[in-house]
């Protein structure tokens, strides 16, 4: 237990095993500036099936940690994080374990919605990242900072024997209306072990879902995707066949947009093809765009004067990129 007050409070090459409850413990401000470097954090859980794990190794109220070099194994969470201003950089922490079609448990749970964080070059092994906003006083959004300030590049996130359900970042709204400001998803690897899952991102809508008429800024690019079904894109470069002659094309962006988003903005287009009206002749003709199309407003939809043909590529956002 830290104490009440303080400033850098560090640890660097220690090795913490079997805390009972919580490794390191702030109930005030004393973690302003915490520091964990080159340190070995040990859960006396390993045995325990991963939901039913209560210890935590670390939380933080105030802000500017950095967590690095760090391994870090089977607790229910690494961290509880609700300050702003974080660095995750070069740790390996997993919390797996035996049970078939397992259960994970979040590693790292930002509690703060503009966290203004950076988590790269660590080793995510069978838990995920979930981010929320549980922290703050009043939960729906009212012109406060909402979901942003957070890169997410360069990583190893990898799963094994865990049910198709499981995704690597969540994001939980306890309150409405709020939507994702600046995120970058870039240059990681995801992979799965003895088993696949549907893909790699969610909103956990228990309490409450986000506006996706209000996604900014949201780059979701350069990751690999290994036994996941549908890989996570944003923007997405799609190619459309056209066989049959048609006023209307539709494409589908949806199963490629990140957290149920939108199709909100086509950013730029190209015939691939020679384009030939019914009658199968050649003809020079340039659509109009529809987006938000669909049930679920994840499709856009080429508006061409006549029936035609032929095949599209196109770079579909579910954001405004600026």
């Amino acid at each position: 237990m830290m104490a009440q007050d303080g400033i850098l409070f560090r640890l660097k090459s220690c090795v913490v095993r079997f805390p009972l409850d919580r490794g390191v413990t702030s109930a005030g401000a004393a973690c302003q500036g915490m520091i964990f470097d080159e340190c070995e954090f040990a859960s006396g859980e390993a045995g325990t099936p991963a939901q039913n794990r209560t210890s935590i190794m670390f939380n933080m109220n105030k802000n500017d940690l950095k967590v690095r070099n760090c391994r870090a194994h089977f607790f229910h969470h690494f961290g509880i994080v609700s300050g702003t201003g974080n660095l995750f950089n070069g740790n390996h922490w997993f919390q797996g374990d035996s049970e078939p079609s397992g259960t994970r448990t979040a590693g790292v749970v930002f509690t703060r919605p503009n966290n203004n964080s950076i988590i790269t070059g660590n080793y995510v092994d069978n838990n995920f990242i979930q981010w929320t906003n549980e922290h703050d006083a009043f939960t729906d959004h009212n012109n406060q900072y909402s979901f942003g300030g957070t890169t997410i590049t360069g990583n190893i996130f990898v799963c094994s024997s865990v049910g198709s359900w499981f995704r690597w970042l969540v994001i939980k709204p306890y309150g409405s209306d709020h939507f994702i400001n600046g995120l970058s998803v870039t240059g990681n690897t995801f992979r799965t072990i003895n088993g696949g899952i549907d893909r790699v991102d969610m909103v956990d809508d228990s309490y409450a879902t986000l506006n996706n008429d209000r996604m900014l800024n949201v780059t979701f690019t350069g990751n690999t995707f290994s036994g996941i079904s549908q890989p996570t894109i944003n923007p997405v470069f799609l190619t459309h066949d056209q066989d049959t002659a048609d006023n209307h094309w539709t494409v589908d962006c949806g199963p490629y947009l990140p957290f149920g988003g939108y199709a909100r903005i086509v950013q730029n287009f190209a015939m691939w093809d020679t384009l030939r009206n019914a009658s199968n002749q050649v003809v020079y003709k340039t659509p109009i765009f529809n987006v938000y199309q669909g049930s679920n407003k994840d499709k856009i939809r080429a508006v061409f004067d006549e029936p035609v043909h032929g095949k599209m590529v196109v770079t579909a956002r579910m954001d405004n990129p600026i």
